[in-house]
């Protein structure tokens, strides 16, 4: 699936979604968003629940909640291009038509001169107004809890989207799955919630075998950093010396004789 180009709306002096990023507490609500914007990037128009959906005239929502607090990040396509035009803390059910009429007034700014409505970051290495690498230049570059974070909303993100694809595709609601299961829809729903960290192994395998499908489980070498072994309690540090020792009966330093023996 070729990736999608992602580009934040602006305009003189704001570029909303970064802006709304930038106040955003806590970070772990900011990883989630900037998982969200790197799945559009890869999916495109095939991005649905539950990470995204439509909403009308062509205004598109990227979804992502911490705890109770649902977020709402809203976009819209312009030829080969996904345009996230502003950020927002959805107050109930439903997105607030004011916000759906907002975007669409980005939208309409935006046709009548793209470039000009396109944020560009300067960087160390070049240019660039491709949303991902903003957003990993402005909030992860650096930043090992940040990037320990991205990656943990990710793993959570692609679980949740690979179960809502396999039921989906299998034709099964919720419900239809949970009694396949022998469990209940509310299981199912969490399970399907990219806010969930409580995946078991044994749950999924149960799930899985519902869909036809098995589980693989896979170790990736980030690169960061090695395992090491903890030194044995009790044992002394080991010192490295540039020096070595001079062997027995001989100066150990240029220019200092070892004592002489007394004739008996």
């Amino acid at each position: 699936m070729p990736k999608t180009r992602v580009v934040f709306y602006k305009e003189e002096g704001s570029t909303p979604v970064l802006d709304w990023l930038g106040s955003l507490q806590p970070r772990e609500a900011v990883a989630k968003c900037i998982v969200a914007i790197n799945l559009l990037k890869e999916r495109g128009h095939e991005l649905r629940r539950p990470h995204a959906d439509f909403l009308e005239d062509g205004i598109y929502e990227l979804r992502a909640r911490q705890g109770k607090v649902q977020f709402r990040i809203l976009y819209f396509f312009e030829k080969q291009l996904a345009v996230l035009a502003h950020g927002f803390i959805k107050p109930g059910k439903k997105v607030p038509p004011g916000e759906i009429e907002r975007a669409n007034g980005f939208r309409e700014r935006y046709k009548t001169d793209p470039a000009k409505h396109t944020h560009e970051e300067d960087g160390h290495v070049a240019k660039t107004s491709d949303a991902a690498e903003v957003l990993r230049r402005r909030f992860v570059e650096g930043k090992p809890g940040m990037e320990a974070l991205v990656r943990e909303e990710r793993v959570k993100a692609n679980v949740a989207q690979q179960l809502y694809d396999l039921r989906t595709e299998a034709g099964l609601s919720q419900k239809q799955l949970a009694e396949l299961v022998g469990t209940t829809a509310s299981v199912i729903c969490r399970l399907e919630d990219a806010d969930y960290a409580g995946h078991s192994l044994t749950m999924l395998n149960r799930v899985a075998a519902a869909l036809d499908s098995q589980i693989e489980v896979r170790f990736v070498p980030l690169g960061l950093k090695k395992a090491t072994l903890p030194a044995p309690r009790g044992a002394a540090p080991s010192v490295r010396t540039d020096r070595q020792e001079a062997p027995s009966g001989r100066a150990s330093r240029r220019g200092h004789k070892p004592p002489s023996r007394k004739k008996g």
